[in-house]
């Protein structure tokens, strides 16, 4: 009888227990997702570009909510104040992840506890640029002249201790030479002193320098992937005259911590669906990211590996905390 008993006992628990099969589905009301960038900026379109198709494919809106500033920190902030129901999603740079844990004094998160990562979207290659006024207009001849004559070399980077700023310093390191780094207020200010000829030289995204690069105004003298572009075939990569120089940008769908594991994976396989659109694709490489997807264990031994590269980068370069 206590045995009939306890089976009786354990049989009502396991009815009590919802079931996956018979859990509310998913979404159910709209999603929310926060953007590490401004309103109209690459980053922005592109995330609107990615809401569209979650939307056309689960049938529900995906609201796009975009907060630049603070390199991350207050939209990674007003994310982590959100519940992990599957409601709430963030589209972020690599920088919040990788750069912030060492230039930021105050963070408002702390990415490894507060998130979980869902599915990399694209990667955005870095460019360095020369204006026609530059004394080198190759890789090669900029790095002579930074040996030779330290910090005559002049760079402008959207944004201190930015990926374009640190990847430019990381260039002199390794390299050997010292460039006169200045900082603008975006990308925009630092493209305009460029112009102007008020520095030789320049590193941020191709989203922000294709354009000028296209009309000739800007000479590409190298890129920071892995591999030269398609899009610029004849613009060497920075690996190939300094071995193991490698610096990309990226982009991550992430999900407060606490999010079912049933609708990152909806998510991540959706993201690599989008990836495989022709259209999604053209859009994306018209402003100066391509997709790139990885999920799982996969994707979280990437983001390692970049949160230790820029660890030993912080370190080699003294960066400062602010």
């Amino acid at each position: 009888m206590k045995i009939a008993h306890a089976l009786a006992l354990w049989l009502a628990v396991l009815v009590s227990v919802p079931s996956d099969a018979g859990a509310e589905p998913w979404p159910q009301k709209p999603v929310r997702v926060i953007v590490t960038a401004a309103t109209g900026s690459a980053p922005d379109v592109m995330a609107r570009l990615l809401a569209d198709h979650l939307g056309r494919t689960f049938q529900q809106q995906f609201i796009v909510d975009s907060r630049g500033g603070a390199g991350g920190n207050i939209a990674l902030g007003a994310l982590k104040r959100l519940p992990g129901d599957g409601y709430a999603l963030g589209v972020v740079h690599a920088s919040a992840i990788t750069v912030a844990p060492h230039t930021m004094k105050e963070m408002q998160y702390d990415f490894d506890k507060d998130f979980v990562p869902v599915a990399l979207v694209a990667r955005a290659p870095l460019l360095m640029v020369a204006a026609t006024h530059a004394p080198a207009q190759t890789l090669s001849g900029v790095l002579a002249m930074a040996k030779a004559q330290p910090d005559t070399m002049t760079v402008a980077v959207s944004g201190f201790n930015s990926v374009p700023h640190l990847a430019t310093e990381m260039l002199a390191y390794r390299s050997g030479g010292k460039f006169f780094t200045v900082s603008f207020n975006g990308s925009t200010t630092a493209i305009s002193a460029l112009l102007s000829r008020d520095v030789m030289l320049m590193t941020d995204g191709v989203a922000a320098l294709a354009s000028m690069v296209d009309s000739g105004k800007l000479t590409p003298i190298a890129v920071f992937s892995r591999n030269r572009l398609a899009r610029y075939p004849t613009v060497p990569a920075v690996a190939e005259i300094v071995p193991d120089m490698v610096v990309d940008g990226w982009f991550v769908l992430v999900a407060p911590r606490g999010t079912p594991d049933a609708v990152i994976q909806r998510l991540a396989a959706e993201i690599g669906k989008a990836a495989a659109e022709p259209e999604i694709t053209a859009r994306m490489a018209a402003l100066g990211m391509y997709p790139d997807t990885l999920s799982g264990a996969a994707l979280a031994q990437f983001i390692r590996s970049e949160q230790d590269l820029w660890r030993r980068v912080a370190d080699q370069l003294g960066v400062q905390r602010q």
